[in-house]
């Protein structure tokens, strides 16, 4: 698939649920989000459908996300079933961390190729405030347990927000001298119908980068595993590596390559805006013969590619853990 703008799309990434055990407040409105109906979700045999048909056309790499993946019953075998799909060759997850010490050797057992950890606190406190009750020591043992189970490439996603955890960037840093830990420091997009840009809570790359060069002298990577939007360096003397992804004051649009498909069936273009088809309709339509089915989903995928915008328009009218983010 080539889009309007000759990006060629390569990567789905999946929401298998709107579920999750945390309600982080840059993710999810204080009064929580209207969950969808058990019968409005995607089955399993549903998602691998629309894999397999994406593979046809040209897609090889799969993202796993939520709400939170870990609370949907069976994951680990959905995601054998996607690794032994022909021509599938990067399965990640994106995740919160809670549950990784006991899924984190049945992952990997499982083919999952890396794993993405979101945690915007190193501290107690904050975590719980942030996530609105969590537990913070359950994300480092799932960190301890990913690393044990042998991953690579593991990434620490951390969106930094003036106020809540700025101070606490060098903190990070020092996480990861010691471990082999991608850290991605990554700019603040406001959800919920608001401008992108919360400016109260706002921290730019470049603010974050003066803070990190304290730390240590940065060194540009050229090359790394499982690619993606960060610009990446490594610090003299780490193990781990530093990332940072500038969505808002520098967007990567122009190299996108990635479809998303919600936990109820939508093929969207883009987090932001753009557009989506419903293609749970299509597979649950009793009026299609194979042929006439595989025949729609090739014009879903196309249309979704050809509604992928130029550049995000600034506005975020989504709620996250809706959609994937």
């Amino acid at each position: 698939m080539i889009d309007k703008h000759s990006r060629k799309i390569s990567y789905l990434r999946i929401s298998v649920t709107d579920l999750c055990n945390l309600r982080c407040v840059y993710c999810m409105p204080p009064g929580g989000t209207e969950l969808s109906m058990k019968e409005e979700i995607l089955s399993f045999e549903e998602i691998l459908k629309i894999v397999k048909h994406g593979v046809s056309l040209g897609v090889n790499k799969i993202r796993i996300t939520g709400g939170e993946p870990l609370v949907r019953k069976g994951i680990t075998s959905l995601i054998k079933h996607i690794t032994n799909i022909k021509g599938i060759n990067d399965v990640a997850m994106t995740t919160n961390g809670v549950f990784l010490k006991e899924y984190a050797t049945e992952l990997k057992s499982s083919g999952l190729s890396r794993l993405n950890i979101s945690l915007d606190t190193m501290r107690e406190d904050r975590f719980h405030d942030i996530t609105r009750g969590g537990n913070i020591q359950d994300v480092f043992d799932g960190v301890e347990a990913v690393l044990k189970a042998g991953f690579k490439g593991t990434k620490l996603n951390t969106v930094v927000m003036r106020g809540d955890n700025d101070d606490e960037i060098q903190d990070f840093v020092r996480y990861i001298m010691e471990r082999d830990i991608e850290l991605r420091f990554i700019e603040l997009m406001a959800s919920g119908w608001k401008n992108m840009v919360d400016e109260e809570r706002f921290v730019s790359t470049s603010e974050i980068m003066e803070k990190v060069k304290e730390v240590g002298e940065l060194i540009p990577v050229q090359q790394r595993v499982g690619g993606g939007p960060a610009t990446i360096y490594k610090i003299r003397g780490a193990l781990g590596s530093v990332g940072f992804i500038s969505a808002v004051s520098k967007p990567f649009c122009k190299t996108c390559n990635r479809l998303r498909l919600t936990s109820d069936g939508k093929l969207r273009s883009c987090l932001l805006t753009g557009g989506e088809v419903d293609i749970k309709d299509i597979l649950r339509s009793s009026n299609l013969d194979e042929k006439e089915m595989q025949d729609k989903l090739t014009d879903a995928f196309f249309k979704v590619a050809d509604m992928k915008p130029v550049v995000h328009s600034g506005k975020n009218r989504a709620v996250m853990s809706q959609i994937g983010g």
